[in-house]
């Protein structure tokens, strides 16, 4: 590891050690306020509005501290200075001191979401106001961008009051971040605090006059910000937006000016200084008190004009780029459905300008800012603060069904997201309130992993991993690196996972709690620490899996085994090595894997075809005229990995092919540390192996085969040898726990662990001995959902 991340580590660690004796130490200070805009990063909008309210006489008893990132320090204070904002100190984001009041403040404003270390403490008011009405997709909504919702929707649930201007965006907001059923603050349908301005029309008109545009037509222009944070392309943005601005400074006339106010990533870059009519956004101004001067908005998808639209004033939408920016983000309601005039071109833009508005938005009035109006901020902190009911309350309603969550790591193209998949399918989702929840982190290279989730079943990412003390930093390497367990580690990991589990989770209220996944030490700890019943799965064979991946923490499973209230082997066959390693028997049962035989059939019906990811050591032409001739084709399904067998059963197959010629050997796999090792052992062979790597959906390939092989070594049931069935393909497998117990038990054909247990197996096909299983899988199913539901009784 290099020094800086060493360095980097023991700053984080300290910090949250500073942190955390705040949290556990020190009393809620009742007069201690703390506001944040965007992460730090502005001071805008209903914070802004925030402010100056907490600025006024009844609130000079209360410490009002603002969170600001250093970079910001200047440009915020000459704001303050500006509106004569005297009671408020600034502290640095993400400092010692942002720590401090962080777990100090009892009441807390922002308008998106507290950073990923933020706990929660118990008397705690928060309030969000979110940032603006939405007409572009947001959280789950959002394919590519849904993984990553976990910071934003904890700090919803967080939040004792969450403030909506409208019905429209409290119904967007609480579907697209899941809050049904799990919301228990209070939602205060009250109008926007920045928006209260547009109902001053003296304010505009100041602002009007210190600029010296008595006399002039003021136009403004605010567009969406069109990059990501990742891919910020400013220099396109910059050479698309001047190319707009040169032939729109040509048209506007001498008594108009056009004021744009950009993304800063785009703004600093601009030359003002060759146009005519068309000026900076002056940022000494609140940009609401500055909208409320002019005469028209310009925008295109951006949310500000659900707020502009309270002064009546015309508002045009400059949609030039409307099917680009429809394939990258998706909108709630389409353009054209709007009140507003849409164009496209310079030219009808400067049409728009210079017509009068001509269109009635009394009817998006009504709907969309429904409870704007004068003095909303003076109401909110009346009611959050003062303890006034000045403000419409309302309780989301619940459907009164258990809460369940189920952990299931990283969603990846394997057995086990399979397996829960194959649940979802076959259980009653109306039955719970069922949610799935992930490591963050895991998708971020392959976000659409989250699509495969039902829409019956919410989503709720976990956002950051461990945020350690110092001491529960030297108890995480006693334990996890030295497998040393007594009092201190003990101590210090139970109060770390106790507080991870309320930094993650918070104050939602659930009935279960599943790790479905079975696997990933810290996620194991993490569900250990939940106040309620709580279950465990065991996939596989985990004495062996230390022994062959060294990939279990055996500790971590002793103590789960032991202190989870179920622990839910997926056959029979792996009850013996969970109870070597547990010693409790009272706990286990035996709770079956559902198959999604339907599923498998019509999957198979599709026509072959390679994914962007797939690889294969033949061509995709190739592999259809193999599968398309009446040679013997052997398959396998599973992913690169030691415990498989892929390496033992090549061999084994290489021995079967000196009696038997031209049968062909197809090996899937997803990923695993073996996959460059069996490719190169394929291509060297004389054999006719393929190997194929990542295919979405292999049983068009597991279709036209004629005999289905488990070679694993162990293996947890192998819901591949199911698939194969499905499909009424013959199939054997290794004589293993796991799989063993389901193969007797339907007449099914079992080899010894070795090459030469597969090479009889192989021989036994080509004879006519090994025949497909048939199994009633909807009398399968039936009985593994009845195991399910076990686990709530």
């Amino acid at each position: 590891m290099k020094l800086k991340d060493i360095y980097k580590r023991i700053k984080v660690t300290i910090l949250n050690s500073y942190y955390s004796y705040y949290y556990y130490n020190i009393e809620l200070n009742k007069k201690l306020i703390l506001v944040e805009s965007k992460s730090g990063g502005d001071l805008a909008g209903n914070m802004f509005h925030i402010l100056l309210e907490l600025s006024k006489p009844e609130y000079e008893d209360y410490n009002v501290y603002l969170s600001v990132l250093e970079s910001k320090f200047v440009s915020i204070q000459n704001q303050l200075d500006k509106y004569s904002i005297k009671n408020v100190k600034m502290i640095r984001t993400n400092s010692y001191n942002y720590y401090k009041y962080l777990a100090m403040a009892k009441y807390l404003f922002t308008d998106t979401a507290f950073n990923r270390s933020y706990v929660k403490k118990e008397g705690q008011i928060i309030t969000n106001t979110w940032h603006g009405t939405p007409l572009k997709k947001m959280g789950r909504d959002v394919d590519d961008r849904a993984y990553a919702i976990g910071n934003v929707q904890r700090n919803l649930l967080f939040a004792d009051y969450l403030i909506y201007p409208n019905d429209y965006m409290k119904e967007k907001m609480i579907d697209a971040y899941m809050l049904k059923n799990l919301y228990d603050g209070t939602i205060l349908n009250e109008g926007y605090p920045r928006n209260s301005v547009f109902f001053h029309k003296e304010i505009g008109e100041d602002i009007k006059r210190e600029l010296g545009l008595e006399d002039k037509q003021v136009f403004i222009y605010m567009p969406t910000w069109r990059g990501t944070l990742v891919k910020k392309n400013t220099e396109h943005l910059l050479a698309v937006t001047e190319y707009q601005l040169r032939p729109l400074d040509k048209e506007l006339k001498d008594n108009q000016v056009l004021y744009v106010k950009l993304h800063p990533f785009v703004s600093k870059d601009v030359d003002y200084s060759k146009y005519e009519h068309i000026k900076p956004y002056p940022d000494q101004y609140d940009t609401y008190e500055f909208m409320n001067m002019c005469d028209c908005l310009i925008t295109d998808y951006s949310s500000v004009f659900y707020d502009f639209a309270n002064t009546r004033k015309k508002i045009i939408l400059f949609a030039y780029d409307e099917t680009e920016y429809l394939r990258e983000r998706g909108l709630y309601v389409p353009l054209n459905s709007l009140p507003f005039p849409v164009v496209k071109s310079v030219k009808d833009l400067v049409y728009e300008l210079n017509s009068p508005k001509n269109y009635d938005d009394t009817q998006f009035l009504n709907e969309c800012c429904t409870y704007d109006s004068p003095g909303a901020a003076g109401r909110i902190c009346k009611h959050v603060i003062k303890g006034e009911k000045e403000c419409r309350e309302e309780k989301l309603p619940k459907n009164g069904k258990d809460i369940v969550i189920i952990f299931d790591s990283a969603l990846a193209k394997n057995g086990l997201t399979t397996s829960l998949l194959n649940l979802f399918n076959n259980i009653d989702l109306k039955k719970r309130n069922y949610i799935v929840t992930f490591n963050e982190q895991a998708l971020r290279k392959a976000p659409l992993r989250v699509a495969q989730i039902p829409e019956e079943v919410d989503i709720y990412p976990m956002s950051s991993g461990e945020s350690f003390t110092l001491l529960e930093a030297i108890a995480y390497i006693l334990y996890f690196k030295l497998n040393k367990e007594n009092g201190f580690t003990e101590k210090y990991l139970e109060r770390l996972y106790k507080r991870e589990w309320k930094k993650q989770f918070g104050v939602v209220h659930f009935d279960y709690a599943i790790q479905f996944a079975g696997y990933e030490k810290k996620v194991i700890n993490l569900f250990q620490r939940f106040e309620g019943h709580k279950s465990i799965y065991v996939h596989s064979d985990m004495v062996a899996e230390m022994k062959t991946r060294d990939n279990q923490h055996y500790l971590t499973l002793k103590n789960a085994y032991q202190k989870y209230d179920k622990v839910a082997v997926i056959t029979r066959d792996i009850v013996p090595p969970t109870l070597e390693i547990s010693g409790r028997e009272d706990n286990i049962v035996v709770v079956s894997n559902c198959h999604a035989h339907k599923e498998v059939i019509c999957k198979s019906k599709e026509p072959l075809a390679f994914d962007a990811d797939t690889k294969c050591n033949i061509t995709e032409q190739e592999l259809k005229e193999i599968l398309a001739t009446d040679k013997k084709k052997f398959i396998t399904i599973g992913r690169f990995s030691p415990e498989k067998g892929h390496m033992m059963l090549m061999k084994a197959f290489e021995k079967f092919s000196a009696k038997y010629r031209d049968v062909y050997l197809i090996i899937i796999g997803g990923h695993g540390v073996l996959y460059n090792q069996t490719l190169e052992y394929a291509n060297n062979s004389e054999e006719n192996i393929i190997i194929i790597k990542s295919i979405k959906n292999p049983m068009p390939v597991l279709k036209q085969c004629n005999f289905f092989i488990l070679s694993s070594y162990y293996e947890g049931l192998g819901l591949t040898l199911l698939e194969a069935d499905a499909l009424g393909i013959p199939t054997m497998s290794t004589d293993i726990p796991g799989p063993q117990g389901f193969v007797r038990d339907h007449g099914g054909y079992l080899v010894e662990a070795s090459e030469d247990g597969l090479e009889k197996g192989m021989i036994a096909f080509m004879k006519g001995v090994v025949k497909a299983m048939n199994v009633d899988y909807d009398k399968y199913n039936r009985k593994a959902v009845e195991q399910f539901d076990s686990l709530f009784k």
